[in-house]
């Protein structure tokens, strides 16, 4: 009997103790956080949860907005040109909060103070009891500042606070920052709109001979030598295309092969001869550019003017002067290369044509153009 006591006592014993080890009410583990040593700490450490998730939070807003902007880039050829705002605000440092302490009050104060359980209204129940406010959200996102040192926190338990996630150590973002700064990096273009003026001198070339007949028994026949010519158009410019009008100024001296015959007499003329041409005409112009510094460009000038001529010689004049003046129609085309080293500035090589009736000729020219 004894014995069958004694084992029953031992069965009961054993059922209890796990009974009570596996019970939901026993002690179990606790996480870290629920130790606090007074509000103020949970009330701390709950606030700089939020703030971290918020963080966060902000982070991958920002990432999806980059994201989006680089689809809108590949599939659309542009940015939506669209700031990123923060949904959930700021993450600001969180203070640690400072207990203030009063005077006791007295109990009649209390009491009237005090209100009663049948006085508050379903709104006053329906209030918020956060012992924090939430900052509401700000258009503009800013990076996380530094954070300063912490406080000593006499606590019960030492707690790990959480770390946000931080988006500019994604290789993402670094190949955005180099994309931004190559775009930066591109020369900037003048206005499409506005004025030129454009000063070309440059070099002509006759290519063609005069021979004048003045009856059976006169004649005068006329070689130049190469020379200048200059011209300065002005207008308006739209985008490629310029409208103006000019003026242009050549000089070229008889060759020596150039003479004046009366009769028997064959007579070179006066050294020095010369023929000069002004004219004024209108001009328009195309430039076609293939990248912001070089381009091709084309122009074309119809206009009027007049030669001063000295084709007499000398001996068969009897010292008189005999210039004459020669009324001609003007045209001219020309195409080159342009560089565009500043905005407001561009030089241009070409070649020009140019007719008029006493001396047509082709012509190397240079050009300085300014923009404004």
């Amino acid at each position: 009997m004894k014995n069958f006591a004694c084992i029953a006592f031992l069965i009961l014993l054993v059922s209890s103790t796990q009974g009570i080890a596996q019970s939901p009410s026993a002690l179990g583990a606790r996480k870290v956080q629920d130790y606090f040593q007074d509000v103020e700490s949970k009330s701390y450490y709950q606030q700089e949860r939020i703030r971290s998730m918020k963080g966060e939070m902000n982070e991958y807003s920002e990432r999806l907005h980059g994201l989006q902007e680089k689809f809108h880039k590949i599939f659309y050829g542009k940015p939506t040109d669209e700031l990123h705002q923060s949904p959930f605000g700021e993450k600001d440092k969180i203070s640690y909060p400072q207990r203030k302490y009063r005077d006791p009050v007295p109990l009649a104060e209390v009491e009237s103070i005090v209100r009663r359980p049948s006085k508050y209204s379903a709104s006053q129940k329906e209030t918020n009891q956060l012992a924090f406010t939430v900052d509401e959200a700000r258009p503009a996102y800013q990076p996380r500042p530094v954070q300063a040192e912490q406080s000593n926190l006499d606590l019960t338990e030492t707690t790990e606070e959480p770390t946000g996630y931080d988006f500019r150590d994604e290789p993402f973002a670094e190949q955005q920052d180099s994309s931004w700064e190559e775009e930066k990096s591109q020369p900037s273009t003048a206005s499409d709109f506005g004025g030129y003026l454009i000063l070309r001198p440059g070099v002509v070339f006759p290519y063609k001979t005069q021979t004048t007949h003045q009856g059976a028994s006169k004649t005068k026949h006329r070689d130049y030598k190469p020379g200048m010519a200059i011209s300065l158009s002005g207008g308006y410019r739209l985008k490629g295309w310029k409208l103006g009008a000019g003026v242009l100024y050549r000089k070229n001296e008889h060759d020596s092969k150039s003479y004046e015959r009366v009769g028997a007499q064959i007579k070179p003329f006066a050294k020095g001869s010369e023929s000069m041409s002004i004219a004024g005409f209108l001009e328009v112009g195309y430039t076609h550019a293939f990248t912001p510094w070089f381009g091709l460009y084309s122009s074309l000038g119809l206009g009027y003017g007049v030669s001063v001529v000295e084709d007499y010689a000398p001996l068969l004049s009897s010292g008189r002067d005999r210039s004459r003046l020669d009324p001609f129609f003007y045209a001219s085309g020309g195409l080159g290369a342009v560089f565009t080293p500043t905005d407001h500035l561009a030089l241009s090589l070409g070649y020009r044509y140019h007719h008029e009736r006493e001396v047509p000729a082709h012509a190397l020219e240079l050009g300085l153009e300014g923009k404004f």
